[in-house]
């Protein structure tokens, strides 16, 4: 065991950043109970934890490189263990979010562009690929076992005991570091400061501007910005498009800074070049697409199950398991077919699969429905992704020159977790808006209910819905709404699940939608065979030193 050290401790960094990515999701009914606030803001504080690593992982790919992967790896990890420790011991949701969102992101994007590079450096041969193979394997793991690991918490302890295992698990990290072997780059080149905060400053306002949406609005200002007391709203305008415009001038800004560099001799942050490979851009973008609807399903499904079906945190977990159990197997066995199959042809036949997985979701969604009524729509979408997802960053950074692949592999995992910020916003949005309009306009319209009890019994109604304790809602709507309560209670349980059933296809089919956009983006891919190297013969997604045949 001590030969595989090194991967032994980088898998635990794997474990508890996959872990993260899907244990929270099946506990959003008692974080927004437990901390007072509202599903909005545990939206806003997932879909922040996924931004702000999408914001940091192109510097921290750069930090490992130029100042030592295993220093860099090591401060992320205490960076993490901070951050995991403030959520655990969280008074209210701005606490969850700085520990959670804000220093754990920071902590992940630090150390897990490290974690491959310290696995390259420890390992040759048939060593290094069972040591990708361990690496691999607990990450997918993970990821299939989130929403058990948090639903048993939730359930039987508390949620905060999820973020309490993980600090532990970052103690073992530091525990047993000194196994790891520093690798820096000999050249002693400068951190580009000016390019590391532009592509933060970008990447950081357009996830952020997306985020902000459903409380301001995408256009008109629905609430203004107060910051230190002064309204933003500037024309009635929204923060959010502001944030988007400024966010893309940015990101402009970078790429331009980033070609000054190159022309002066110094090393950018990103290498030009990356964005006019027309195959590692077309990868790039099918994954983003591919992790903003997969991060979509992860939250709109428990937000059904644990507010319409009344279902616990373990119960949404186990509901969820066939969806994560097919990726995995599928993603496990996608390397050996991919030696024999182009990228490329594989990912078209999963994206597919994964529409047809999402139309069969959008419709079986209904206030009547069993549990069992989403495993057909779960396997095959979880198929199809587990086909499409599985060697689509082998083949971007193998279509790359081997001096850029840090770099590559940076800005990959940037797009990758901007998308996964993206889904929880942008389809998050779509369905609370959705919803609760349907709410209102069911109530307004509706016949049996007294006009003077229409607007209270909205704004109760939205608010109850907005902090998940549709279990208090008729103990709450019960006082405003007459001599004939168990009529209009009747009457609201069908607006309710009216509401739900249409928000639910709608946001379903536009996922569907934006699947079939990844689609069309997939027939830009290179036609390359991936040969079957030692690292991708053991599954792994990510290989540097990969090579092709065409």
């Amino acid at each position: 065991m001590k030969k595989y050290s090194v991967a032994f401790v980088t898998s635990i960094a794997a474990f508890i950043f996959a872990l993260d990515t899907t244990m929270m999701n099946v506990a959003i009914t008692n974080l927004a109970q437990d901390l007072h606030t509202t599903i909005q803001h545990i939206q806003f504080a997932i879909a922040l934890y996924a931004l702000v690593i999408a914001a940091f992982m192109l510097l921290g790919a750069k930090l490992g490189k130029l100042y030592g992967t295993k220093r860099i790896f090591l401060i992320g990890a205490i960076l993490y263990g901070i951050g995991t420790l403030t959520a655990a011991l969280s008074l209210n949701v701005s606490m969850l979010t700085l520990g959670w969102s804000v220093i754990e992101g920071v902590g992940s994007a630090f150390m897990m562009p490290c974690a491959v590079a310290l696995i390259m450096t420890a390992y040759t041969g048939k060593k290094r690929a069972i040591a990708f193979a361990i690496f691999t394997c607990v990450s997918i793991g993970a990821v299939a076992i989130g929403p058990i690991v948090g639903g048993a918490f939730t359930t039987y302890l508390s949620w905060r005991w999820a973020f309490g295992t993980e600090f532990f698990l970052v103690l073992l990290i530091l525990a047993y570091s000194s196994v790891l072997i520093e690798q820096k780059d000999p050249q002693k080149a400068r951190l580009d400061l000016g390019g590391a905060l532009l592509s933060v400053l970008g990447f950081g306002c357009v996830a952020f501007g997306v985020i902000t949406s459903n409380t301001y609005g995408w256009w008109q200002a629905r609430n203004p910005c107060i910051i230190c007391g002064v309204e933003i709203a500037p024309f009635g305008l929204s923060i959010a498009p502001l944030l988007i415009f400024a966010g893309a001038i940015s990101l402009i800004l970078f790429v331009l800074w980033e070609r000054r560099q190159e022309r002066k001799g110094n090393e950018p942050l990103m290498p030009t070049s990356l964005l006019k490979n027309g195959s590692y851009m077309a990868a790039t973008i099918v994954t983003l697409i591919q992790l903003l609807c997969l991060a979509a399903i992860l939250f709109t499904v428990p937000f059904f199950m644990q507010l319409i079906l009344q279902k616990n945190a373990m119960q949404t977990g186990l509901i969820i398991m066939p969806l994560t159990l097919s990726m995995m197997v599928t993603m496990l066995l996608t390397p050996r077919i991919a030696t024999k199959v182009s990228v490329k042809h594989i990912t078209l036949v999963g994206l597919f699969i994964c529409i047809i997985g999402l139309v069969l979701m959008a419709n079986s969604f209904s206030v009547e429905m069993s549990t069992t009524a989403l495993i057909p729509g779960f396997i095959i979408f979880g198929i199809g992704i587990g086909l499409a997802l599985a060697q689509l960053q082998n083949l971007a950074l193998s279509s790359v020159a081997v001096a850029h692949t840090d770099e590559a592999a940076g800005l990959f995992n940037s797009l990758r977790n901007l998308g996964s910020s993206f889904g929880t916003a942008i389809v998050g949005t779509l369905l609370i808006s959705f919803f609760l309009s349907g709410l209102v306009l069911g109530i307004n319209q509706n016949m049996v209910f007294p006009e003077a009890d229409k607007g209270p019994l909205a704004t109760t109604v939205t608010q109850t819905i907005q902090q998940m304790q549709r279990a208090n809602l008729e103990k709450r709507v019960t006082p405003l709404i007459g001599n004939i309560p168990n009529q209009e209670v009747l009457e609201l349980k069908h607006i309710i699940a009216d509401a739900i059933g249409f928000s639910m296809r709608i946001c379903y089919y536009t996922l569907a939608a934006i699947m079939f956009v990844g689609f069309m983006f997939s027939f830009f891919l290179s036609k390359q065979k991936i040969v079957p190297s030692i690292e991708q013969s053991a599954g792994v997604p990510i290989a540097p030193q990969s090579t092709q045949t065409k």
